[in-house]
C-alpha cells in the first residue's frame, strides 16, 4: 500500500523517549490515527487514557486482545521456553548460542508481563525494557532482536513489529602484534591452552567451532579443520592450522582422556575463562574473537586475497562454494594457506 509522507509535530522528550525505546512512531502514530477515525465514523466517544489497556498507542491490537489468544494460558515460563527453544531448533535452525540469548530475553520479558505470550502487547514489552535500564545499546539491540523473533515467528502476533533494531556504529577494529600475542602465549601454562590458542590463531575459527570440533573434524596429514555446519546464519566451509598449532596439537594429544571425541574436550565458557585469566595474567587482552581478526589482518598483509581469507573465516556463501568449487577446492586452498607462511612465534 503507498504511504503518504507527512509532518507531524511532537514534544521533544516524547519523541527522545520513544526513539530510545525503539519504537516506530511512524507505525505506532498510524494505528493510533486509525483508532481514533474508527471511533469518530461510527459514533463512538474518544476517550483520552493513560493505562496500558486503553492506550491508542495500540488501539486496534488492544481491541483485538478482549480476549486475549488461551494457548500457553496456563503453562509455565519454562514450558513456553522450552517450547520456544525446540521450535527455534527444528523450524528456524537457530544455532544454540542464538538460542540461549533469545531465550534468555524472552524469559525475562514473560516473567515480567505475567501474562501468557498471545496477551502481551507492546506496552508490556515497553515496561519491560525499562525494567533492564540502564543498559548498553549492544543489549538493547539484541534484546529488540529476540522478542521482534519470537512474536513474529513462534506466537505469529505483531507485538514487537514497531520496535525497530538499532543501528550500532561500529568502532575502529584493532589487531594486536605478534609481539602482544607471543607474551600471551608465553603465560598459558598448559599443553591443552596453547594448542587451543595456535589454533584459534592459525584457522580464523569462530569462538564456538573450534570448541565444537570432534577428531572426525581434523585431518592431521594436511593440517585441514573442518567445521560442522552449526546454523542457516552461519557459514562453514574449511581452514588450516600452521605448523606451530601441528607442534602444540601434537604435544597435547597424548593427555587426551578416552570417551570424549571432542577435539580439546572443552566447552565454549571453558575456553572465554581461560582467555580472560591469562589476559588478567599478561597484561594483554585477548580473545578467540580477537584472533579471528587478527587471523584476517595477518593473512591480509602476507598477500592473500580477501575472498581465500573469507573462505578460511567461513564467510563464503554456499551457493559460491558450489558455483567457483575449483576456486575454493580444499587442495587450492591448502596452497593458498601453505604459501601465505603465517606464523605467530616467530
Amino acid at each position: 500500500m503507498d504511504k503518504k509522507r507527512v509532518n507531524i509535530t511532537l514534544d521533544p522528550e516524547l519523541h527522545s523517549e520513544a526513539k530510545e525505546l525503539g519504537l516506530n512512531i511512524s507505525g505506532v502514530s498510524e494505528r493510533a490515527l486509525r483508532q481514533y477515525v474508527q471511533a469518530l465514523t461510527s459514533g463512538e466517544e474518544v476517550v483520552l487514557s493513560s493505562s496500558a489497556s486503553d492506550s491508542p498507542i495500540d488501539g486496534d491490537r488492544e481491541q483485538q486482545a478482549s480476549e486475549p489468544p488461551q494457548e500457553y494460558a496456563d503453562a509455565s515460563v519454562d514450558e513456553i521456553i522450552a517450547d520456544y527453544e525446540q521450535y527455534g531448533k527444528t523450524v528456524l535452525n537457530r544455532s544454540q548460542s542464538t538460542l540461549d540469548q533469545h531465550t534468555r530475553y524472552v524469559g525475562r520479558l514473560l516473567r515480567h508481563a505475567e501474562k501468557p505470550p498471545g496477551a502481551i502487547r507492546e506496552m508490556d514489552i515497553i515496561a519491560y525494557i525499562e525494567s533492564e535500564q540502564p543498559i548498553s545499546d549492544a543489549k538493547h539491540k539484541n534484546i529488540l532482536s529476540a522478542v521482534r523473533v519470537f512474536f513474529r515467528e513462534f506466537v505469529d502476533s505483531e507485538a514487537a513489529s514497531s520496535f525497530e533494531i538499532p543501528n550500532i556504529s561500529p568502532n575502529p577494529t584493532s589487531v594486536p602484534t605478534k609481539d602482544e600475542l607471543q607474551t600471551f602465549y608465553e603465560t598459558i601454562d598448559t599443553r591443552r591452552y596453547r594448542a587451543v590458542f595456535l589454533m584459534y590463531a592459525t584457522s580464523g575459527l569462530r569462538s564456538a567451532e573450534l570448541v565444537q570440533l570432534t577428531m572426525d573434524d581434523i585431518n592431521e596429514e594436511d593440517r585441514m579443520l573442518i567445521p560442522d555446519k552449526e546454523s542457516e546464519s552461519k557459514q562453514t566451509w574449511v581452514s588450516f592450522y600452521n605448523k606451530e598449532a601441528e607442534a602444540a596439537f601434537a604435544a597435547y594429544k597424548p593427555h587426551r582422556k578416552p570417551g570424549d571425541n571432542r577435539l580439546f574436550q572443552l566447552s565454549k565458557p571453558a575456553v572465554l575463562n581461560m582467555f580472560q585469566k591469562i589476559s588478567e595474567e599478561s597484561g594483554v587482552k585477548i580473545t578467540p574473537q580477537v584472533l579471528r581478526r587478527w587471523f584476517a589482518s595477518e593473512m591480509a598483509s602476507l598477500g592473500v586475497d580477501s575472498s581465500y581469507i573469507d573462505a578460511f573465516a567461513g564467510r563464503v556463501p554456499e551457493s559460491v562454494l558450489e558455483k567457483h568449487y575449483l576456486d575454493y577446492s580444499p587442495r587450492k586452498l591448502k596452497q593458498i594457506y601453505d604459501d601465505a607462511g603465517l606464523t605467530v612465534l616467530e
